[in-house]
């Protein structure tokens, strides 16, 4: 009977040492292990973190083309609106003009330019011509002001002689509030600066006045808006007074004129 006491309590001890041993060897291997997870955790949470920025990087970097993709589209589409915006302006411009002026005016679109070269003749060809009822010497106007004459037809185009060009002479007049205008030639020039030569009367003309036709010769009707004079000068023998004008017509943006059939 003691031995059988004796065993069991042989049996509990062992039990005890073993449940000690094992809670301690637990405590040391995660205690051992600890470092080792540490570092794994830091390297997993490092790791992940780098993907994942690198993921919404590129998500940003995508979303960031597709913006500029959108932004650059729509900057495309309201440069078409405002060019569909001007040549309305353009078009609804010319057509009062038409109806404004007196005369039956044929319109026409630019077809080419010529000139430039020191002998080349400033000139224009539109697109429209004898089947048209165009006629050499018409007279060509834009809603501006005097552009030239007719100077050569076909049956489906005209060439046009503008007044920057030294063979095409348009008598002139300086429009004052006197009832006597300082008249003169216009003389051509360039598509900056004309010059009216052979002035009367220009002793003592206003700063900035307007330059028209006098309808003097019967090749302009009178009226036609030419310029404006921006300075009068003696001319180089010193016997007549001429002057600088500034076109009202800009002739290198030229797109559609207007071609006077008829008297």
């Amino acid at each position: 009977m003691k031995f059988r006491n004796t065993g069991t309590i042989a049996v509990f001890a062992l039990a005890a040492i073993g449940t000690v041993l094992a809670v301690s060897f637990r405590s040391v291997s995660a205690e051992a292990v600890y470092p080792v997870e540490r570092v794994r955790q830091s390297f997993v949470r490092k790791v992940c973190s780098r993907i994942s920025g690198m993921a919404r990087g590129a998500a940003a970097s995508a979303e960031n083309v597709r913006l500029k993709r959108e932004i650059a589209e729509l900057a495309l589409l309201r440069g078409e609106l405002e060019k569909v915006e001007a040549e309305n302006v353009r078009l609804r411009e010319a057509l009062g003009y038409v109806r404004r002026s007196p005369g039956a005016w044929l319109a026409a679109g630019v077809l080419s330019r010529k000139g430039g070269a020191a002998a080349a003749r400033d000139t224009i060809r539109v697109d429209k011509g004898t089947l048209d009822g165009v006629a050499v010497g018409a007279v060509v106007v834009s809603p501006e002001g005097l552009i030239g004459r007719v100077d050569a037809v076909s049956p489906h185009t005209s060439e046009i002689a503008l007044i920057t060009d030294a063979s095409v002479k348009v008598a002139c007049e300086v429009e004052t509030i006197d009832s006597v205008r300082p008249r003169g030639i216009l003389l051509g020039g360039g598509e900056d600066m004309l010059v009216l030569g052979h002035l009367r009367n220009a002793e003592e003309i206003p700063a900035r006045s307007r330059v028209l036709t006098s309808g003097l010769g019967g090749v302009f009707p009178k009226g036609l808006v030419v310029g404006t004079l921006l300075d009068v000068r003696k001319d180089g023998k010193g016997l007549a007074s001429e002057g600088e004008v500034q076109p009202a017509v800009e002739f290198s943006a030229l797109e559609d004129v207007f071609i006077r059939r008829g008297k």
